[in-house]
């Protein structure tokens, strides 16, 4: 019985042997349509997927109407590309212990007239081990396989096997993360989500045009300060519970409100005129949902796929958020400073300012209402 099994398990070694030349041949030249290749190298900071597919079928799987477009050309590849990343990101699915790595970028590019590349390129964490999903096959004609190869960046062999429609996942132990490695990537995560956050800020017109309409009726600088403190407090709050669940409200009720918390401060500045009462407690309270809007963007960053859990992206995200602020605020100041020592500017300016702002905040608060 013994001798048995070591024949069978010899035939089955080369049998995968056979099968994994035929998927370096088929990387090499072209994909017979009904096979795919998965080359996935597993390097010390960062996991590279590299999938081979025929033209037939990636215009298959990929495109409602595979014949309207003829991938095989660099005009007709161009005009698919986006599409060909997005499906990819979504389908071929890494896991790293329980939790699902979301890639940090998709490319595809065409090999030649015949064959298309597409690299899919994740964070390593210091997870022991690796499970690749592939729902590509719900797409796929019956009877397609993939060929999927794992190795290591220096090219060692870490597993091989034949996925298909009935055993479309595979999973392997991986070697470990020196300390060294997993520091330095630290490091480097936490600037990534610095400059993710300052980056948000500068681009989200309308936290800023918020902070604005709150500053613009402020007459000097402690007044400026105090409100921008209560601000960063009060969303920075809801942003660590949002982040990790505590708290959580659906973006159709968070941006409507972001946009009404914008209407209401320039409603207030037309009404009450200089420095309006309780204009603090106004910042701390609308701040908690500006928070819950800087946490949905925080979770599109990909904070639930990050390598050292939930700390490091949330810190220096929030940081980033706060430095871009600051920035916005060092800009301003000096400039409305300057231009409130012009009686015109605060009596007639101001008020237009404010009615333009309150404006902008009804229209964006009516249209994200009607999007949702």
């Amino acid at each position: 019985m013994k001798s048995i099994a070591r024949c069978v398990r010899s035939f089955h070694r080369v049998c995968l042997g056979i099968t994994f030349l035929l998927g370096l041949t088929l990387t090499a030249q072209a994909h017979d349509p009904g096979l795919s290749t998965a080359t996935v190298t597993v390097g010390d900071q960062q996991i590279d997927v590299l999938l081979g597919f025929a033209r037939q079928d990636a215009a298959l799987i990929f495109l409602p109407n595979p014949d309207s477009v003829d991938i095989g050309t660099a005009e007709g590849f161009e005009a698919v590309r986006s599409e060909l990343e997005s499906v990819t990101a979504s389908e071929f699915n890494l896991y790293l212990g329980e939790e699902r790595v979301l890639p940090l970028q998709t490319t595809a590019q065409l090999k030649d007239s015949t064959n298309v590349e597409i690299l899919v390129r994740f964070s390593r964490t210091n997870a022991t081990q690796l499970n690749l999903l592939s729902t590509f096959f719900e797409r796929f004609p019956l009877g397609h396989r993939e060929f999927l190869f794992v190795k290591t960046a220096s090219g060692a062999s870490l597993g091989e096997a034949m996925l298909s429609a009935k055993k479309n996942s595979f999973q392997i132990n991986l070697p470990a993360v020196s300390a060294l490695t997993v520091s330095s990537r630290e490091s480097n995560s936490f600037l990534e989500f610095l400059k993710l956050g300052v980056e948000h800020i500068l681009t989200g017109y309308d936290h800023l045009l918020f902070l604005f309409t709150l500053m613009v009726v402020c007459r000097d600088l402690r007044s400026i300060l105090t409100v921008i403190t209560c601000f960063t407090i009060a969303h920075s709050i809801t942003l660590a519970l949002a982040t990790l669940d505590i708290v959580r409200l659906p973006g159709r009720i968070v941006e409507p409100i972001i946009a009404a918390s914008i209407a209401y401060v320039g409603i207030e500045n037309l009404l009450r005129g200089d420095s309006p009462k309780w204009r603090s407690l106004i910042a701390f309270s609308f701040g908690l949902v500006h928070g819950l809007g800087f946490a949905d963007a925080l979770r599109e960053l990909g904070i639930n796929s990050a390598q050292f859990g939930i700390v490091v992206p949330l810190v220096g995200f929030n940081v980033g958020v706060e430095l871009g602020q600051l920035g916005v605020a060092a800009i301003v100041f000096p400039i409305l400073w300057n231009l409130r020592r012009n009686s015109s500017f605060v009596r007639q300016w101001v008020p237009i300012c404010s009615l333009a702002v309150a404006f902008a905040g009804s229209y964006w608060m009516v249209e994200r209402i009607m999007q949702k």
